[in-house]
């Protein structure tokens, strides 16, 4: 960590935690910049944003989203870099050039590139969660069609997901609401691209997010989700009391010798236990759920652990209105959820970023032809949003 103010460059900053991170350095009057692909990027419109810059596509430009990287840490003399999705990939595959450009002062808050690519891929996270002692639901690998058509067959509910997947994308099922949205005829499991199929199992989906220092958690969160949009990602959150969720949070933290922001997502069944589903590597929705001096203390002083209490709420408004009005029969739900919670785009005194989500929407109707993806389909939304920042696993140059 550095002895002067910190100044930080946030990238990726369309994310919702996005958002309500840089509105939380600002509150506590840190120097922000913030950078996305495109201009209206609602985080970068956050009064916590001191200035923001456009970037190249770290997923298609690489090289260049880089060296532009690099030049906005030498012109902002910027000490803090404070990655908010996969693009953090990118950054780990580079941080030696990333350090030459800023110097000793620069902190990469965000461990190398091998220990990120252990977590990310599902397969070998859910293996690495059995080594210790983690548990995680039964489960089998496939690399082609074929061996995931046999896998599905070892249980009479299952689930399936890409090993690279996010966002609720990429995912197979014949039990929940899910079941049968998508068929194993559809997809193409390679040894480079497998597919992990699991037990499915009934239960709670509970998330955690952390903010680690040298293998220690300092700051850690865990929630569940009232509301989620289209049976994927959740849009309110609400805190809840985990010591399993912080225990596992530790256990992988100290075993990586962690440095950045680490989160889980968990499923609780009947029995009380958290099987590990999946780990993002980056924030989560939970940051939103501590207080600007917590996040702060936890990122630049930090002085022992500090858990969020059960019974905070913040929700995406956008979104639970959107729900609602696409389905009326969700209202009542819907504002039962949502109650007590407070936004995370439009936050006291901070409303450019909800103004930003909706024209932001440019942005997805950019990329819908090259994604080939028809606008009907449910999971539009959240694939489009990822397209110019995610990391599949590919080499990068």
């Amino acid at each position: 960590m550095t002895d002067t103010a910190p100044r930080v460059l946030a990238t990726t900053s369309r994310m919702p935690f996005a958002v309500d991170e840089i509105h939380k350095l600002g509150e506590t009057g840190r120097d922000v910049t913030a950078a996305d692909t495109f201009a209206a990027s609602p985080g970068s419109h956050s009064r916590g944003a001191s200035r923001h810059v456009v970037v190249p596509a770290p997923t298609q430009r690489t090289a260049e989203f880089i060296a532009a990287v690099m030049e906005v840490i030498r012109r902002e003399r910027i000490t803090w870099l404070l990655p908010m999705f996969e693009e953090v990939f990118y950054l780990a595959r580079h941080r030696d050039l990333l350090r030459d450009a800023g110097g000793e002062h620069l902190e990469l808050f965000f461990p190398d590139f091998d220990t990120l690519a252990k977590v990310h891929d599902k397969v070998a996270f859910t293996r690495f969660c059995r080594e210790l002692g983690l548990s995680a639901a039964e489960s089998a690998t496939a690399t082609t069609r074929d061996e995931l058509r046999a896998a599905t067959q070892m249980w009479p509910h299952w689930f399936a997901r890409a090993a690279y997947g996010r966002g609720g994308l990429d995912v197979l099922t014949n039990t929940g609401p899910l079941a049968g949205e998508s068929s194993i005829d559809e997809v193409t499991p390679t040894p480079d691209e497998p597919w992990l199929a699991q037990e499915y199992l009934k239960g709670v989906d509970r998330c955690s997010w952390s903010v680690v220092h040298h293998g220690e958690v300092v700051l850690h969160s865990c929630y569940e989700h009232p509301l989620t949009i289209d049976d994927r990602g959740g849009i309110v959150f609400e805190s809840v009391d985990s010591p399993e969720s912080l225990a596992a949070a530790q256990t992988i933290a100290r075993e990586l010798n962690w440095h950045g922001q680490l989160s889980f997502d968990y499923l609780v069944t009947d029995d009380g236990v958290h099987h590990m589903v999946e780990c993002n590597p980056r924030p989560t929705a939970g940051c939103t759920l501590a207080t600007s001096e917590e996040f702060d203390t936890a990122l630049f002083a930090p002085s022992g652990l500090v858990v969020v209490p059960a019974g905070r709420k913040k929700m995406i408004k956008a979104a639970v209105l959107r729900d609602a009005l696409k389905h009326p029969s969700h209202l009542r739900r819907n504002l039962a959820a949502a109650k007590g919670a407070s936004g995370v785009y439009d936050q006291a005194k901070d409303h450019m970023p909800l103004i930003y989500s909706a024209l932001s929407l440019q942005h997805i109707l950019a990329y819908r032809k090259v994604l080939g993806i028809d606008r009907n389909k449910r999971e539009e939304l959240v694939a489009t949003q990822f397209f110019d920042v995610l990391w599949d696993g590919s080499p990068i140059p």
